[in-house]
């Protein structure tokens, strides 16, 4: 366990801030240009976080090669032969997202495929997934990691509950040019994180899917994946509110390079301090928010009750986090009471991670402004290798 000490900077702006490339993009990506028959450039800036390294490795044990250079990887796909065993444990680090695709990729296949994580990984609920791809006949042998998966399909229909992940949808979708015929999902549930798999739909589309999203029923087909011959990834929008939040601890103008045109409804509510911030499809995004409502003219937090199955129970640990510092908010059932006007103080013991890594960039930010200790702190690198030094750095 990595424990750092990150001493009070003194800041002064403007000072600029880069975004690494977004991992879920990228993930994604990855997943079709994998199947085609072609090669695919995918350019970015920064460097990719260990989530989008971990997919690379294993579409690499499945038969993919990826080629990476700076700013660039170069993708060949398997083309009409198809996935092959990786024979051995197709390891996904971190990644949830990762284990889910590759879970609904080996769905495809016809052996039996072995999925493994880190511990953190290990203790994620993989059912919402594993019971879709039990309704479709495949044999899965568990809810939670390490678990192997045995296709291919049998069955053409499924129930898919959306209340607490988009990532299944997402998963099966992107995993369909390999199942052997179309499927039929019934879809359950009020839909979260809906920019996701709406960021699935597009790309897939991008890429010769002719599957559309519909509410009750939908049905996926299997397509010829034909893509692009380059694609750029966007930066990483939902670590925008880390920079808000450097901004104000530190009362700095921060200038951020490769900022996406479009700012998401949440990222503008937070931004206006909004007296009630929806996290219903950007749940990602509530530990640096809850940080600076604290800081601000408090509010509450709703529609966040998936963010529970997270890397931790963000709710729960966003609490424990402001109170180490000093400050206060209560749990609700779907998000956070949160009062204004808070200060942060030094905490008195090292801060748990939780081996998620936007509670522990969170946790860093608010140690630049008053001291403070950090446990598992490397777990940052997998959405973005460079923000410890790149923080560290503001104060040289």
């Amino acid at each position: 366990m990595g424990v750092l000490s990150v001493e009070q900077l003194h800041l002064d702006g403007p000072l600029q801030w880069a975004l690494p490339p977004s991992k879920s993009h990228f993930i994604r990506w990855l997943a079709l240009a994998a199947q085609s028959s072609d090669t695919m450039r995918i350019g970015f800036s920064q460097e990719p976080g260990l989530d989008v390294v971990s997919m690379a490795d294993c579409l690499e044990s499945l038969g993919a090669r990826v080629e990476r250079r700076q700013g660039e990887w170069i993708v060949s796909g398997v083309g009409d032969v198809g996935f092959s065993n990786p024979g051995g444990t197709l390891d996904c680090g971190n990644s949830g997202t990762t284990a889910r695709f590759l879970m609904a990729i080996a769905a495809g296949m016809s052996e039996e495929i072995r999925i493994d994580g880190d511990d953190s990984l290990r203790g994620r609920d993989m059912s919402a997934i594993s019971g879709v791809l039990r309704d479709l006949g495949c044999s899965v042998s568990g809810d939670t990691l390490p678990l192997t998966v045995t296709g291919p399909l049998q069955m053409d229909s499924a129930r898919l509950d959306l209340s607490t992940s988009s990532q299944p949808l997402s998963a099966v979708l992107l995993a369909s040019p390999r199942f052997p015929f179309p499927i039929k999902l019934e879809l359950d549930g009020s839909s979260v994180s809906r920019r996701y798999y709406e960021m699935s739909f597009e790309i897939a589309e991008s890429c010769g899917s002719q599957n559309r999203f519909c509410e009750g029923e939908i049905g996926i087909r299997p397509w010829k994946v034909i893509v692009p011959n380059h694609v750029t990834v966007p930066t990483e929008e939902s670590l925008v509110p880390i920079a808000m939040l450097i901004s104000e601890l530190h009362q700095v103008r921060m200038e951020l390079s490769g900022l996406s045109e479009f700012i998401s409804p949440a990222l503008i509510s937070l931004a206006e301090q909004s007296a009630v911030l929806d996290l219903r499809d950007e749940s990602d995004l509530i530990c640096p928010a809850s940080v600076l409502m604290a800081i601000g003219n408090g509010g509450r937090i709703i529609g966040a009750a998936h963010s529970r199955g997270k890397e931790s129970d963000r709710i729960g640990s966003t609490v424990y986090l402001l109170r180490a510092f000093g400050m206060d908010a209560q749990a609700t059932e779907d998000g956070l009471e949160i009062p204004g006007g808070q200060s942060p103080s030094r905490p008195e013991f090292p801060i748990d991670s939780h081996r998620d890594h936007r509670l522990a960039m969170t946790a860093m930010v608010l140690a630049s402004r008053c001291g403070g200790t950090i446990s598992n702190h490397e777990i940052c690198s997998v959405s973005d290798p460079g923000f410890i030094p790149r923080l560290l750095g503001l104060g040289d």
